[in-house]
């Protein structure tokens, strides 16, 4: 309908200025048109290829319509055309009309790039395999290598209430440690803590009773403060991120001593948290332990925000030895190790997590098709983490505290 007005007008008024105008706008309405057309087919040519579930990645470019030229090409035409010529403001409501629609038609565009990306992204989820899972040997373990995870043994809220979503839980996974078990929320923002909580036997944890809290530091906005709940609890040590900082912590439980040290080139502070479909917070540095000792989970600049795995000295946090992954650490959810092997999960619903990636520290190899499943209560992921001691996983769930059995072929 604009283009029949903008012609109209453009007999009306035998302007060489007006009728360049003119010509000019109604070139760019047909191209706009056009080019609506050419992306709508695409569009169907897309849902057609997913329907046959074929793989195959389209270049995909938003519309482009430059509203603003739209916009100077209409102050043109109110100069040349007389205030008292009814065709301006007929022109000008037709333009105002189609500027509404080229935005509604540019957002529901955006809606179907969206769903078309998220589609995407789980078609080649179930596609994407560069190496076998198979029978060979992995990691550093003589069981077999991890197969299956159990339904949830146990799942109750943790003892500061549901308020609390964010932190970890577990026993301490130093072999030949006393039954120690723990808890850690983050109760300043969901981002800072300053105490742990422990129990000395598994009975007074399950009843919640004799508790025994222990201060890190006196402040959540302090030096040596915890940040993130990436935190594990190690032959009788808490390890952690250390606050607004690339350092990793120390805090002994029986000295009260805190030792740090920089982990190089760390990003930290929501730098490369755990992320996939949404981002959990301050989860940068995630430390786990395995049978081989403590290592730490996180990810650099100089490996393109690619999972970086380091050894930890457990007594003086040096770095003993790194490995550089491909896996970019915002498509994953949590990571953890068991027997020298890296594994890493995604979301697959809310109610379910998938192991989906390995990496074997002995061999340098890599796969991303594993498809072990994990039942969980809520979305969230705060912590999940692997204990050599008594062979289960530790998950902290939007405030839940869920354990499971970890079984080996």
């Amino acid at each position: 309908m604009a283009v029949n007005y903008l012609v109209i007008a453009a007999l009306l008024v035998p302007n060489i200025a007006l009728s360049s105008a003119v010509i000019s706008i109604e070139s760019k309405v047909q191209t706009f048109l056009m080019e609506l057309q050419n992306e709508t087919a695409r569009l169907k040519k897309f849902e057609a290829m997913q329907k046959q579930s074929l793989y195959q990645p389209l270049n995909f470019w938003p519309l482009r319509w430059d509203l603003k030229q739209l916009q100077s090409e209409m102050a043109k035409l109110k100069n040349i055309f007389s205030p008292n010529v009814t065709s301006v403001q007929q022109i000008s409501s037709e333009l105002d009309d189609s500027h509404a629609s080229v935005l509604t038609l540019q957002q529901d565009d955006k809606q179907n790039l969206l769903n078309m990306k998220d589609r995407l992204k789980k078609l080649k989820n179930r596609l994407e395999s560069f190496y076998v899972y198979g029978n060979i040997k992995i990691g550093n373990c003589t069981g077999g290598i991890l197969r299956n995870v159990s339904r949830p043994l146990m799942a109750q809220i943790n003892p500061f209430g549901s308020s609390y979503p964010y932190g970890a839980w577990g026993m301490d996974s130093m072999p030949g440690s006393s039954e120690l078990y723990w808890v850690m929320a983050l109760m300043s923002s969901n981002i800072y803590g300053k105490s742990i909580r422990t129990y000395s036997s598994y009975k007074n944890f399950l009843m919640l009773k004799n508790h025994v809290d222990l201060t890190v530091k006196s402040s959540y906005t302090v030096p040596n403060a915890i940040q993130g709940p990436g935190v594990v609890v190690y032959n009788g040590s808490l390890y952690y991120n250390c606050y607004k900082s690339g350092e990793i912590c120390k805090f002994d439980f029986i000295t009260k001593d805190i030792i740090h040290i920089n982990l190089p080139n760390a990003g930290h502070s929501n730098k490369f948290p755990y992320c996939y479909y949404d981002c959990y917070g301050y989860t940068d540095i995630d430390f786990s332990v395995d049978e081989n000792g403590l290592w730490v989970i996180y990810a650099t600049e100089e490996n393109y925000g690619n999972i970086v795995l380091s050894k930890i000295d457990s007594s003086k946090l040096t770095v003993l030895q790194t490995w550089k992954t491909k896996l970019f650490k915002r498509a994953t959810t949590n990571a953890f190790m068991v027997c020298g092997v890296l594994y890493a999960t995604r979301q697959v619903s809310e109610n379910e997590e998938e192991i989906f990636y390995m990496f074997d520290t002995i061999t340098n190899q890599e796969a991303k098709n594993l498809k072990i499943r994990l039942v969980k209560y809520l979305p969230s992921v705060a912590n999940l983490h692997y204990n050599p001691v008594n062979r289960k996983l530790y998950f902290f769930n939007g405030g839940y505290m869920i354990a499971y059995n970890v079984l080996f072929s």
